[in-house]
């Protein structure tokens, strides 16, 4: 069956425009996806156990709606039937009965030793597959007038416990070279491609829609490694 957790939207997880961060929003999935797996034997301290680890190689995320601070919704997720070296996981956010965003996203299993992607049929997930939803990991393309914006330094708080910027904090740096007074992220799509350590200063590029709306974003780490690509596109909210 699908795993269903309920919540009720934080305080601190909104921005000035009173409407929840996707990097909030990210975490509300993310969460319900990891509680899945420690309740089935696989939290982050087993995997380490097992020398293995899932990196995120690919997400895309689409809200309708708006999630403001006290509303309730619940956090929807499965995995989906996965081949090769990509485990394929699904998502979906609901308020009211209603389903006001869906993600999909496709993982890497590591050997911590080797650094090696471990087969998907050589890893045992033990939980039911589910038929993936309509939206799709669709490809873009990076516009020839990117350009530098910015740079951006990982620190502390974007750490997770492999001492990498977590992925749910892209999208509050990706923000931080966003016109976002009276606007929201209502999609976004991000490739990963190289981890940034602690102490990583980032280059950050960006490219402009002609809608006003859709932005592109390239991060490169200082040794000139793509870290990121990325399509944002907004919402008047």
């Amino acid at each position: 069956m699908e795993f269903r957790t309920e919540l009720i939207t934080d305080i601190h997880d909104v921005d000035y425009n009173g409407v929840a961060r996707m990097s909030s929003l990210m975490r509300y999935i993310q969460s319900a996806a990891q509680t899945q797996l420690t309740l089935n034997g696989m939290s982050y301290e087993q995997l380490k156990d097992m020398k293995r680890a899932f990196i995120l190689s690919r997400i895309k995320i689409e809200f309708n709606e708006p999630v403001r601070a006290y509303e309730r919704v619940c956090a929807v997720t499965y995995p989906c039937e996965s081949r090769g070296y990509s485990f394929l996981r699904c998502y979906a956010l609901e308020k009211d009965g209603k389903t006001i965003g869906r993600a999909v996203s496709v993982w890497a299993l590591i050997d911590t030793e080797t650094r090696s992607l471990v087969r998907v049929n050589d890893f045992e997930l033990g939980l039911e597959t589910h038929e993936p939803h309509s939206l799709e990991l669709t490809r873009f393309s990076l516009p020839s007038g990117i350009r530098e914006v910015g740079t951006y330094t990982v620190n502390y708080g974007d750490l997770d416990q492999n001492c990498h910027m977590n992925n749910t904090r892209y999208p509050d740096m990706y923000s931080n070279f966003l016109p976002l007074d009276g606007k929201r992220i209502r999609s976004i799509s991000i490739n990963y491609k190289n981890e940034a350590p602690r102490g990583e200063r980032l280059r950050i590029e960006r490219a402009d829609g002609a809608d006003g709306y859709t932005f592109y974003f390239r991060t490169l780490r200082e040794d000139g490694q793509v870290n990121t690509e990325a399509e944002v596109i907004l919402a008047d909210i």
